[in-house]
């Protein structure tokens, strides 16, 4: 597409069936030629101008090898933690890594202890399943409550679990898949629970840019003493400005001084994607207007969300998400008895994330991906209402 100088969510989202389909990524090319993809938490969306630019560049100079610093990605991070949520970040607190997966399994690998345990709390994003194995430790599940409104902290099963033992807990914040930004006083009171019992918060934060206008988000690392004593936050720009295929993972503690050798920032960085890098600095100094036309198509799209199931799809209930751009559909009091997803790829020719990838919790559910043009989403809302409700 040529851009204008600030292009419209209209214009960035402007991109056809058949174009989406030509991708060799994910979302479009793993399903059938008939079926309309809303799984995979991939975006329908043109690139940021910066991260095509500073590519382009790179290719042009035949510029392809190893990192050489990481400051130019630290300094940007840091300047757009100070600007949208008032986090002064120094540069040791910061060390780079291959992506949020890799920094995650090497925070559990180093905190979980003698009891190689980490605690997550679902349904949540499916890939902690897959963290918690790479880091060689196991889960403990402790459910958020009251799901269907938003979803809270068990604070008596989180501190239940960590009596026993377990000595990390993994927070997702901004929530995937229920979107839901967790309050300060929430996440106080979890703070003072680690601190009790001596363990460590890893924070995923990666959906953080993409939080609504009039949400307050409260960086791990900001909300408290005992949240500062007791953390360390994960964050990335892929997910945020679309990038997934190009990795590059950034992990914030509160202390300055040498890391740990095994979280060595030297290693971490030489093992990170350049390419990555490169886009990374980028999205996070050059593309915030790209990120906020984003944003706010997505608050719209929420709303258009809510109208077209309350349309089409009345017995499905919806929590409207906070920040990002996946919803969680709850067909609990629906006379459908299969997994949700299945059924409506099957009837309909939708590809929807089955709830249960969330964890047993999820049973019931589906995750729905809105990061796709406003008549998308229609014709995939409009699809699944056409084959419901479900034969008796």
């Amino acid at each position: 597409m040529t851009y204008t100088t600030h292009p419209t969510a209209d214009e960035l989202f402007d991109i056809s069936d058949d174009r989406l389909r030509a991708r060799a990524s994910l979302k479009w090319s793993n399903v059938d030629v008939d079926v309309l993809p809303a799984w995979v938490a991939e975006m329908d969306v043109h690139l940021a101008p910066a991260i095509i630019d500073a590519l382009q560049n790179a290719i042009t100079r035949h510029d392809a090898g190893y990192p050489g610093s990481g400051e130019g990605v630290t300094q940007a991070f840091s300047d757009f933690a100070r600007d949208r949520w008032n986090w002064n970040i120094e540069a040791d607190q910061v060390s780079i890594h291959v992506d949020a997966a890799t920094a995650a399994a090497k925070l559990m690998r180093h905190y979980a202890g003698a009891d190689r345990s980490v605690m997550i709390m679902p349904p949540v994003y499916n890939r902690f399943y897959d963290w918690l194995d790479v880091g060689g430790v196991r889960p403990v599940e402790v459910p958020l409550t009251d799901v269907p409104n938003g979803g809270y902290f068990d604070l008596d099963g989180i501190e239940a679990g960590l009596k026993a033992g377990t000595k990390v807990i993994l927070l997702c914040n901004p929530h995937n898949p229920l979107g839901r930004v967790f309050s300060r006083q929430e996440l106080s009171e979890l703070a003072e629970l680690a601190e009790r019992y001596d363990a460590v918060v890893l924070s995923d934060e990666i959906h953080a840019p993409l939080v609504y206008h009039g949400v307050e988000y409260s960086p791990w690392l900001t909300v408290s003493e005992a949240a500062a004593n007791t953390g360390i936050a994960i964050h990335t720009a892929t997910k945020s400005w679309n990038f997934a295929g190009l990795k590059c993972g950034i992990a914030i503690r509160s202390t300055t001084g040498p890391w740990p050798d095994d979280l060595d920032p030297k290693t971490s960085l030489t093992d990170s994607g350049f390419w990555g890098i490169l886009a990374t600095e980028a999205a996070f100094s050059q593309s915030r207007d790209w990120l906020d036309t984003v944003r706010e198509h997505f608050e719209a799209q929420t709303g258009r969300l809510t109208q077209l199931l309350a349309e089409h799809l009345p017995e499905v209930k919806f929590h409207p998400p906070e920040a990002s751009f996946l919803a969680w559909l709850d067909f609990g009091d629906t006379d459908l008895r299969e997994e949700p997803s299945e059924y409506f790829l099957r009837e309909a020719r939708v590809a929807l994330n089955p709830g249960t990838r969330f964890g047993a919790a999820g049973e019931g559910y589906a995750r729905l991906n809105m990061g796709t043009s406003a008549e998308r989403l229609e014709r995939i809302i409009k699809a699944m209402g056409k084959a419901w409700p479900p034969a008796a």
